[in-house]
């Protein structure tokens, strides 16, 4: 696969999601944090390679680890940044629903790009807050034959010892950078809002309008 940072993103857009972190004091290793990304890693490509499934079938199952896996709300929130203060409640249930199928679409549109990369974890931290914690799992995506092609940090939210994924960033080579799917995200819909008089249903529209182009059918909401 040709690395770049949007395949890199779309190859792990098996969930996703950053907030602003604040210096805390860093506690032990979580091993169930590396646990639930190595499962989660291994959930993604084991259905990247199950031959049995058409790619309508592979989207879906895309579709459901994502949901269950990702605090999307948390993300859709924070994406927005200072616009989630515009969105009306009945906004932002939309934009949440049409968010899941947009992060589904991009995988969708880059399935081909796939070929054999796998996720090797190797350590985490913890910051601890008042009622939950932020894991941060450090992992190796590795070519098929045994290659490193980038670093990739997951953050995780850790609460009454569930785990959701919230943010991944990609460490990519020299000549690529590194980015946050949250950073890319919310610079992009903020973009979108500010462009149109800071309302969110035209970043509405936008979402709908990427879906139809993967081939997806988004929620039916009025888009006026």
């Amino acid at each position: 696969m040709a690395f770049t940072l949007k395949k890199a993103a779309s190859a792990l857009m098996t969930g996703v999601i950053a907030a602003v972190l604040f210096v805390l004091p860093v506690s032990a290793q979580d091993t169930n944090g590396e646990t639930f990304v190595q499962t989660l890693a291994d959930e993604a490509t084991g259905i990247l390679n199950d031959e049995s499934m058409n790619d309508t079938v592979l989207v879906a199952e895309f579709q459901n680890m994502f949901i269950q896996k990702t605090a999307i709300r948390q993300f859709g929130r924070s994406a927005l940044g200072p616009y989630s203060r515009v969105a009306t409640d009945e906004e932002f249930d939309q934009y949440i629903e049409l968010l899941e199928q947009y992060a589904t679409s991009i995988v969708a549109s880059n399935l081909s790009e796939y070929s054999g990369e796998r996720i090797v974890v190797n350590g985490s931290t913890v910051e601890e807050r008042s009622s939950y914690a932020y894991v941060n799992v450090d992992s190796d995506v590795m070519s098929r034959n045994g290659d490193k092609i980038a670093g990739v940090r997951w953050l995780l939210i850790r609460r009454e010892g569930e785990y959701r994924l919230y943010d991944i960033t990609v460490e990519a080579p020299a000549e690529e950078g590194t980015f946050s799917l949250l950073q890319m995200q919310r610079e992009e819909f903020g973009s979108i809002i500010s462009n149109n008089g800071d309302r969110i249903r035209p970043l509405l529209r936008y979402l709908r309008t990427r879906i139809t182009e993967s081939g997806m059918t988004p929620a039916n909401h009025a888009s006026n």
